[in-house]
């Protein structure tokens, strides 16, 4: 210390010369003491750098009467161990020079009672004994470089209102400590005001000093994390003229809010504070501005003739609260209180009095008008505290012993006073503590100037640690600031000036950033923004339900359907041997019915939910839906078209004893392996293809401005995969419809041209209409449902045409279940029919046949006379042309001529039999596959124009012969109906075994004439075979 400190005189020799004895005033408070209290007060303003006469009232005043107030209560506490605090305090001025020079001296007490001397004057202590610490200065300008001075000479040091964040250093100003908090949590609190109030709109101006610029650093980075913009932030000083300031007023009343106002910071002290409000209120209307302040000039009584645009201002000031006894106290001090030189001039700057007697004289003045200042109980905490550290330390190094003992008076040094200074736990009472050591507790008051009888400073709420808390029904009911008006939902801004913007919309998949309003965000696939377009969220995916209505009605179709199919399936089955079902086909007809179900069976796959099977499985019902369907009907029409295709070149063949087709050639067991053939061709095909391509389920999104929704299907509704599928359908759906129009002249029991065309065409119409509903739609719901609907109808169709007009005779008109009926050929279709007919060939011709039924071969009239039979009617034969009952297929009405001159020979007798139990027995199913291949052969071996004897009259045969269903019989290869031509044999030989002699010659003439007939049919068989042709 002896080395630094005459370093440090020597700089202060530097600063003070030219200013020390101009600036210091002579008066001083001055209370004796065991240890004196270093002071420092701004009892005067000051101007230019020099004290001025103007008193300070609050902050200088009643801060000092506050100290010494505190003191006698701290002596108070200290009687009983005989000891005393004194006080020095001295006036700052408000000016740095002034604070260092008076805090050197209080530094020179501390350690040498010589005065110090300079080359130009003398400065002197009025005490020998030692300051052991120094309250003040007030503001953080002149505290930074006391705390300096003080620092270097070890001189603890209490600030009762710096609140610049500098000095919580504690390496940098170890001996300094304060009683109110830093303002780091004064910004913090502040911004939590706007916000609070939802001012994002605000200017600042704040003064260049530590205090200033250090606060407005804080405020602006609290400021922007709270989104709050400044419109305007500019330095002043204390030295700038009123032009100055006057520039500084006209560009903030320029940036009002929404509201027409104009909200403003002033952190700067209070003097240049109330100068600036001063301009606003001389320039301007008050009414339109909102001040926003620190606790430099909060909380502190304003000029009484501007209250009217100071009305409204809110801030931050440390907590207020009234120091109990203070206000008593301060009303009974008089003229003749000599303890405070500047009281006097106190009386007479605020009361107008006089100490001479031309003005009311000041000591027969009360002061009844006191408005304490809410934040003097913090000076009182600082001479509590070092209060409360001497009482430690008497008692920690003297013991009981009263007064100050020698080992007290030697160790008394900064160190331990700064060390129990750092103890100071609520002394005297009181609730304080220093925070880490260094500041006072974060406890600030929110404060309004209010009138209520007067204008006044009102406690509006609480500032604690991190929270802000409104006193009830005391938030100001101001409107927000904001230099634009908020953007609607999904709009962002696009900045105009600072704080200020305009706004433009996003797009509706788009979302607006909070953090960055300026800027659209589009959403990711998938999602989509909320209601108030600011953040994204998840599109909510649907599939059909079984809860929603459409597929309430697909599935009540579907079931309906596949109930009725298994109705029409389960008659089949059990009236299979009946004749119309046995004409149908019984076997194709359950394949048919097999495709119809899986028709109905499909849109319980398409309507449910999508997954990797059902998707698969779904793509193998559709196929197999009409393949199975198609594939059968086509089979049918294959084997009938072949059995019913009487070509003159297959009837040549059997008349020449050639060799004729195959006979499984034209079985609905072939049209059974047919069908399945083409279904497993169709069906290996797409199991293929699902093993290199199993169709996954996928989601799309419909997205428009009013909703979104996500459609999980399968993979093929988003392409036209379904079409590949059905290609192969679509095709035979084709061949079908051409072999129908071919087939159209069947017998009626197997004539299903006409419903299979009305099937194709629907189809056909359907199709037309399924494929631009389904590949130009991009809603997958209508897609689904429109597959499903065509289903549906296909099936429908089906049943309909196919199976509905039969179930209903076999159930409801069972007597039209018989071979008459299923042979019947209606004058629609009987008319130009296959030219092996000669209703097709002759149709209107009366022909005469002597040919017998076998009915009438047995009956015991043949014996006498020719058959009934024998009459001229060109229907004679239809009741007998049937052979669907055991399976095969009819020839039409086949013509043949039978050479005249040839004589009955065994073989005749042997293809008689053969043909007799083929067309009698095996039309009624009695027959075995046996014996049909032996009469197959026979006629085979035989030549027919050189085996069969003549007649002796040429006979026109006409007859119908069946043909069974499940085997191929050689009735389709010989080209003509050999039960007619058996019957024609079997009548001419009974009826010459019973010819009487006496009846010779009539029989010649009828010889004649039938071989007059004779002649005329072979005639007249090229031209049928040419129609045939």
């Amino acid at each position: 210390m002896d080395v630094s400190k005459p370093l440090f005189v020597a700089f202060l020799f530097t600063y003070f010369v030219g200013h020390c004895c101009g600036q210091i005033s002579g008066k001083e408070v001055l209370i004796p003491g065991d240890f004196l209290l270093g002071a420092l007060f701004p009892i005067h303003y000051s101007e230019s750098r020099f004290c001025t006469s103007r008193i300070n009232e609050q902050d200088g005043i009643q801060i000092l009467e506050a100290a010494v107030f505190a003191l006698r209560e701290v002596n108070s506490y200290l009687e009983p161990s005989g000891l005393s605090l004194g006080l020095l305090a001295r006036d700052s001025c408000y000016e740095t020079s002034i604070a260092l020079q008076h805090a050197l001296e209080f530094a020179q007490r501390r350690y040498n009672s010589q005065p110090i001397r300079f080359e130009n004057c003398t400065c002197t202590s009025s005490q020998d004994n030692n300051v052991i610490g120094v309250i003040g200065p007030a503001r953080s300008k002149e505290t930074v470089d006391v705390a300096k001075l003080l620092n270097l000479f070890k001189v603890p040091q209490i600030s009762y209102f710096a609140t610049t964040p500098e000095l919580s250093d504690n390496i940098t100003y170890k001996y300094f400590k304060r009683t109110v908090p830093s303002d780091t949590f004064q910004t913090k609190a502040l911004v939590s005001i706007l916000s609070s109030l939802d001012w994002k709109y605000v200017n600042i101006i704040y003064e260049d000093s530590n205090y200033g610029n250090e606060g407005y650093t804080e405020i602006r980075t609290n400021a922007e994390d709270a989104g709050i913009c400044f419109g305007l932030d500019q330095k002043v000083k204390e030295t700038d003229n009123e032009d100055e300031l006057r520039k500084v007023v006209d560009d903030l009343m320029k940036r009002t809010n929404t509201n027409g106002k104009v909200v403003a910071i002033l952190f700067m002290q209070y003097a240049l504070a109330y100068r600036i409000m001063e301009l606003v209120d001389d320039n301007y209307n008050g009414n339109d501005i909102i001040w926003v302040g620190g606790d430099a000039w909060i909380g502190r009584e304003p000029p009484s003739e501007h209250d009217n645009v100071i009305k409204g201002a809110i801030g931050i000031s440390p907590e207020t609260a009234v120091y109990p006894g203070f206000a008593q106290y301060f009303k009974k001090l008089n003229l003749s209180y000599n303890h405070n030189p500047w009281f006097g001039e106190y009386l007479i700057q605020r009361y107008n009095c006089s100490t001479t007697g031309k003005k009311p004289n000041c000591a027969d003045l009360k002061i009844n008008d006191f408005e304490e200042l809410l934040t003097a109980y913090n000076v009182r905490n600082a001479v509590y505290a070092f209060g409360s550290a001497v009482q430690e330390i008497h008692s920690s190094l003297c013991g009981g012993a009263r007064g100050v003992c020698d080992d007290m008076k030697s160790s008394l040094t900064g160190e331990l006073i700064l060390e129990y200074l750092g103890k100071v736990e609520n002394p005297f009472n009181t609730t304080f503590h220093f925070v880490d050591g260094v500041d006072g507790p974060v406890r600030y008051s929110v404060l309004q100037y209010q009138r209520e009888n007067g204008y006044r400073w009102k406690e509006i709420g609480k500032y604690y640690g991190k929270n802000l808390k409104w006193n009830e029904l005391k938030k100001p009911d101001e409107e927000i600031s904001l230099c634009s008006l908020p953007c609607k939902k999904g709009e962002i801004r696009s900045r105009s000036e600072v704080c200020c913007w305009s706004c433009k919309a996003c797009a509706y998949t788009a979302i607006v950033n909070v953090s960055d309003p300026y800027n659209c965000v589009p959403c990711e696939y998938g999602w989509i923004p909320n209601h108030a377009q600011n953040i994204c969220v998840a599109i909510l995916i649907k599939h059909l339900t079984y809860n929603n209505p459409y597929v309430l009605v697909i599935v009540a179709f579907s079931s309906l359907g596949i109930v009725i199919c298994l109705i029409v399936s389960t008659i089949f089955v059990y009236k299979r041997s009946t004749p119309i079902v046995k004409a149908t086909g019984f076997e194709t007809s359950l394949v048919l019915l097999i495709g119809i179900l899986f028709s109905y069976i499909s849109p319980f796959i398409l309507v449910s939910e999508p997954s990797l099977a059902s998707c698969a499985f779904f793509r193998i019902f559709l196929s197999l839906s009409y393949t199975m369907a198609y594939s059968s009907i086509f089979s049918k029409l294959i084997v009938y078209n072949r059995a019913f295709d009487v070509q003159s070149s297959i009837k040549t063949k059997a008349i020449q004893g050639q060799t004729l087709m195959h006979r499984n050639m034209c079985t609905m067991k072939t049209a059974l392996v047919m069908s399945l053939t083409l279904s497993a061709i169709h069906l290996l095909a797409i199991v293929f293809w699902i093993a290199s391509d199993n169709p996954p389920p996928v989601v799309s999104y419909s997205i428009n401005p009013e909703s979104a929704v996500g459609n999980r299907s399968c993979a093929d509704l988003r392409n036209f995969s379904y079409f590949v599928s059905l290609a192969w359908s679509f095709l035979l759906m084709v061949v079908c419809l051409v072999f129908a129009i071919k087939t159209r002249k069947l017998p009626d029991g197997m004539n299903d041209s006409h419903e299979i065309m009305y099937c194709c065409f629907t189809s056909f119409v359907l199709w037309i209409a399924f494929i631009p509903l389904y590949a130009f739609s991009e809603n997958k719901v209508v897609k689904v449902m429109s597959l499903a609907v065509s289903l549906i109808i296909h099936g429908t169709v089906c049943l309909i045409c196919l199976f509905i007009t039969k179930i209903y005779i076999v159930i409801f008109r069972p007597e039209k279940n018989n071979k008459e009926r299923v042979m019947r050929n209606t004058p629609s279709r009987s008319r130009g029919s296959y030219s092996g007919s000669i209703h097709g060939s002759h149709a209107g011709e009366k022909r005469r046949s002597c040919a017998l039924t076998l009915e009438d071969r047995n009956s015991a009239n043949c014996s006498r006379k020719p058959s009934s039979a024998c009459v001229t009617n060109d229907n004679e034969d239809e009741g007998e042309d049937y052979s669907a009952t055991t399976g095969t297929l009819p020839f039409r009405n086949s013509s043949v001529v039978i050479n005249k001159s040839e004589k009955y020979s065994e073989n005749v007798q042997t293809v008689q039999d053969s043909l007799k139990r083929n067309s009698g027995e095996k039309l009624l199913g009695d027959i075995k596959d046996s014996e049909e291949i032996e009469t197959t052969e026979t006629l085979n071996k035989s030549k027919v124009n050189g085996d069969i004897s003549k007649c002796n009259s040429q006979f026109d045969v006409e007859e119908s012969s069946p043909k069974h269903t499940s085997k191929e019989l050689f009735h389709k290869s010989i080209g003509f109906n050999p039960s007619s031509f058996i019957r024609n044999i079997t009548s001419r030989k009974l009826h010459k075994a019973h010819v009487s002699s006496e009846h010779m010659i009539e029989g010649e003439n009828q010889d004649n004439r039938l071989e007059k007939s004779a002649r005329r049919l072979s005639q007249s068989l090229p031209d049928v075979q040419n129609q045939n042709s």
